[in-house]
């Protein structure tokens, strides 16, 4: 392990839930940096400052903030040939998800937007024949948020064991042994198990009779 390298692995997903984290997160440039480079490889402050064009102080401003909030690492550190030490920094997870129960506990409209969102797909089930009465939308939205609460903590725990290799792979082929694995670990998963039945329960009780029935 070279001199300066993290230790810390790296996920396949990260789930947000504090709200003060995802203000950090969220502010422009911040997130420039971690979803549109950090993600996909490791950058040095001057890269991303040349990728960005911005002053490398303020990169490392940024840096240092995602840092605190552990979205990202020092990866590891370099010795150019004029003795110059470059650190390279990572991203601890190759997609980050904000936490349902984290938004709705934020301030103003980040709450509203959690809300709304949940609101609006359980409404959406219509057009799939599950009409679900307005009186009961509480229900099913907090049935909703369990259950994607509990996929994104399962999922969140999945790491990926070989770095390199998954670097190295195609970003197509990445996404779909990704799915796979989610997948596999959900079903070995007896809280998720027991929230999907409650929630396919729930569904099959608004159904149209005659759509999707076997």
């Amino acid at each position: 392990m070279e001199n300066g390298s993290t230790t810390v692995p790296l996920k396949d997903l990260e789930v947000i839930t504090d709200s003060k984290k995802i203000k950090i997160l969220f502010e422009p440039t911040r997130a420039s940096i971690v979803f549109q480079y950090l993600v996909n490889a490791s950058y040095t402050v001057k890269q991303l400052s040349d990728e960005l064009d911005k002053n490398p102080g303020t990169i490392l401003h940024h840096i240092q903030k995602l840092q605190d909030i552990g979205v990202v690492v020092q990866e590891r550190t370099e010795m150019t040939p004029t003795g110059i030490v470059q650190r390279y920094y990572r991203a601890t997870a190759k997609e980050y998800r904000l936490g349902i129960s984290g938004m709705m506990e934020a301030n103003g409209g980040v709450a509203q937007f959690a809300k709304d969102r949940l609101k609006s797909i359980v409404s959406s089930l219509s057009v799939y024949g599950i009409e679900i009465p307005e009186s009961q939308f509480e229900e099913a939205m907090d049935v909703l948020r369990r259950l994607i609460e509990r996929e994104n903590a399962v999922n969140s725990d999945l790491p990926i064991a070989d770095e390199k290799r998954f670097h190295k792979m195609p970003s197509s082929l990445r996404g779909d042994a990704s799915r796979i694995m989610r997948r596999f670990t959900l079903e070995e998963d007896s809280e998720y198990q027991k929230l999907r039945k409650e929630w396919h329960r729930l569904l099959r009780s608004h159904r149209k009779v005659g759509i999707g029935n076997d």
